[in-house]
């Protein structure tokens, strides 16, 4: 749509005038923190928390104080702090208010717990085994938020079934199989979680925290605390990195308890520590493939099995299960297909949400698998892609009709840019993964206002997180929608769960779509009043005239015109303020019922967009480091609305793909979390990130504003899988596991 850039919240953060959640303040506010299991797995035969409540201004809240003894996403299994039970290293059992932070640590330091070990099982493979120990032997009398199948150590299961998948494996000329695995990667935002919470005198909350979804996480609030939702206020900081790790309540509901205990106002702010042992990272997985070859080399069907570790409690983990059973079958034409997800507890932190979830665990399988199908028939992986790749109109496994599509587009683009099939030096190789990615609808709703002076206004409750979705996106579009400068436009308030409209949550690539739909239906009401007011002012049909450079002008005569904020005054004393507001949500995308069941959270991908990616890296035989010599992203964007914005989202994706393949990892040891900080956990730099060169394509969705499909998320689901297909061309070994360290890629059997 525009090469020009803006954003509206640039010059509050390059001048250090935007407040995070680390810098909120009140009078009299006491700085909270909790005291956590160092046991995975046991029984509590001693919480004494008398010592510390003794010290000068210190509150402590323990289960016992609690009004629910229960919530969670989709089953209610977790309770807000443990009590009888510990399920994972770092669960909490009590929430500590002191004056200051020396007497938040010896308070902290002073409650005495004892637990005796039981038996923990922290593998979702072992899991699943007869003989595991149970981590929750009570789930079947939980209650459920949503259906999901529960039973032993499981947690949900989602199935993707499509032809007769049976049939196709017993005809099949050749059966090729594969296992593949990732391991659990925090989100890496910067900013840790923070919020402060103050209690009303009329029993509700005021709560200000880093958050991407402020009404989310008033819903549960509320839950937890036995308050209507109309009695807990939620307003969002300026947030400093989300990705997916901030949607849901984390210590709120800590501070929270504790202001209404003391009265006085609680901070609470994760340390690093914190953060990589008790936040929701994403899922480690495993994932089988079976697929069943014709003699012509061509798939006829494909039999996958996703375990996904959802860790002590279920979170949202049911729910990215089910989105990783759509993506079995990658974007290829497969006639039978079976795919399903487990999601596994295990005596581990729970996971949650990340950037694209489920994405890279899916992608990598289904991408290194299809390069082991090529080299099983003799073909060529480009080649065989373009043997099986989506076209238009048709059929998912899902049941769902894929249209918009440009996978062949992408796949060609990115081959072309990476000079694929050219001869290359010893120890290099190139990779080539392509996946199709959806765009979460859900509902929202956006305010636009023009003030007299000719500026816009918009209010949303959608949250800006930082990838510029709000605040460059929706703010582009409505200064699109009336020809004014970007710089007219005012994002006035977001986040803010008592001033704005309803939002779903700044989430699956959802944000500029959903949030630009609603605005620029609010923009088309106001322009029919602008167009209206100008036709009694320049005494002309409305027919006749046209919105161009921020002004009405009569069509043909363009000197006879009015500004939008001369139209506006007049039109506020005689009728009003010119301001309206308009809700979205996305309609739902038809799919067959019979192949997803009725039941499944995601059952299909709207607004779908495809991508492709190819990398060319250098291997050290020796020494098994990986250099990444060149990247190549052809993705399709719907319809690109600000170029450079996109671009800063691909950037972004890619490199943090790029530290799941071959960097990142949380290790448990004994049912502990082995990396504790930024020196153990490794996240890439400036200094791993390669030049990126970007192809957007453009294949406009029916549903998205102008065209528009969401971009955020699909940059980083497949890094992972076009790396490891590069090293398995450059080492001529399978690469099934992630990270690719140097010691993993020197011991890949051949």
């Amino acid at each position: 749509m525009t090469d020009r850039f803006h954003r509206s919240d640039a010059r509050d953060k390059v001048t250090g005038h935007a407040r995070y959640g680390i810098d909120l303040v009140a009078p009299r506010m006491l700085v909270g923190g909790l005291v956590r299991s160092h046991v995975p797995a046991g029984t509590v035969d001693e919480l004494d928390v008398s010592a510390a409540r003794a010290l000068p201004g210190v509150v402590v809240v323990t289960a016992a104080d609690l009004p629910l003894a229960r919530y969670g996403m989709v089953i209610n299994d977790q309770p807000p702090l443990a009590s009888d039970v510990v399920r994972f290293s770092g669960e909490p059992l009590a929430a500590i208010a002191a004056p200051d932070e020396a007497t938040l640590r010896a308070a902290i330091d002073a409650v005495v717990v004892r637990i005796t070990p039981t038996p923990l099982v922290t593998d979702p493979e072992e899991a699943l085994e007869d003989d595991a120990p149970l981590v929750h032997p009570e789930l079947a009398a939980y209650e459920l938020q949503f259906p999901t199948e529960r039973q032993g150590n499981v947690c949900g299961r989602s199935v993707v079934e499509d032809g007769d998948v049976d049939a196709a494996f017993a005809g099949a000329h050749r059966i090729v199989e594969g296992r593949y695995t990732t391991p659990r990667v925090h989100q890496g935002y910067i900013e840790p979680r923070a919020c402060l919470a103050t209690a009303r005198p009329d029993g509700g909350f005021e709560v200000r925290t880093s958050t991407q979804n402020p009404f989310g996480v008033r819903g549960t609030l509320a839950r937890v605390l036995d308050l209507p939702e109309s009695l807990v206020h939620v307003a969002g900081t300026t947030v400093g990195g989300g990705f997916g790790g901030k949607l849901d309540v984390t210590l709120e509901h800590f501070a929270c308890l504790l202001a209404r205990r003391s009265r006085r106002p609680v901070k609470f702010v994760s340390s690093r520590a914190e953060e990589l042992v008790g936040a929701n990272p994403r899922e480690n997985s495993v994932v089988r493939i079976r697929s069943a070859l014709d003699a012509d080399g061509r798939i006829v069907g494909r039999d996958v099995t996703c375990l996904l570790d959802a860790g002590a409690y279920a979170h949202d983990t049911p729910f990215i299960g089910s989105v990783a059973s759509l993506q079995g079958g990658g974007p290829y034409r497969i006639p039978a297909v079976r795919s399903q997800a487990l999601s596994v507890y295990t005596h581990s932190q729970p996971t949650g949400a990340y950037r694209g979830p489920s994405g890279p665990q899916m992608v990598l399988a289904v991408e290194a698998h299809m390069d082991e199908l090529a080299r099983a028939v003799g073909e060529d992986p480009v080649a065989f892609r373009r043997r099986h790749v989506f076209e238009e109109d048709d059929r998912a496994p899902n049941g769902q009709v894929v249209r918009s599509v440009s996978m062949r587009e992408c796949l060609d683009r990115a081959v072309e840019a990476i000079g694929y099939g050219r001869a290359l030096p010893p120890g290099h190789g190139i990779g080539i993964a392509c996946a199709w990615w959806t765009t979460t609808g859900q509902p929202t709703a956006a305010s636009v206002k023009v003030e007299n002076d000719g500026t816009l206004s918009v209010t949303t409750g959608a949250t800006e997180i930082g990838s510029g979705a709000v605040a460059s996106g929706v703010l582009h579009l409505v200064a699109e929608a009336f020809g004014v400068a970007p710089d007219q436009v005012r994002i006035a308030s977001t986040s803010d769960t008592a001033i704005a409209p309803f939002d779903f949550g700044a989430q699956g690539s959802r944000t500029t779509f959903s949030v630009g739909r609603a605005a620029l239906a609010a923009c088309d009401e106001i322009r029919t009043r602008l167009l209206d007011e100008a036709s009694h002012h320049l005494e002309v049909d409305v027919e006749d005239l046209r919105v161009a450079d921020g002004r009405i002008e009569v069509a043909g005569a363009p000197d006879v015109s009015r500004s939008i904020g001369e139209l506006a005054a007049a039109a506020t004393f005689r009728d009003g303020p010119v301001q309206a507001t308009s809700g979205f949500v996305a309609p739902p995308t038809e799919h067959d019922v019979r192949c997803t069941g009725p039941e499944h959270f995601y059952p299909a991908f709207n607004s779908p967009s495809f991508h492709c990616h190819a990398v060319e890296v250098r291997v050290d035989e020796e020494t098994g480091k990986v250099a990444i010599e060149r990247y190549v992203v052809a993705q399709d964007v719907g319809k690109a609305l600000v170029p450079p914005a996109i671009h800063g989202q691909i950037q972004g994706g890619v490199l943090q793909g790029i530290g799941m393949a071959l960097y990142e990892q949380q290790r448990l040891v004994d049912g502990h979390v082995r990396e504790t900080d930024l020196e153990r956990y490794k996240l890439p730099t400036a200094l791993e990130a390669p030049p990126i060169e970007i192809l957007l394509v453009e294949r406009p969705s029916a549903v998205g504003p102008l065209g528009a499909k969401g971009v955020g998320e699909p940059p980083i689901i497949v890094p992972g899988a076009a790396l490891a297909n590069a090293v398995a061309a450059a080492t001529g070994r399978p690469q099934r596991d992630l990270p690719m360290t140097p010691e993993r890629i020197l011991g890949a059997a051949s």
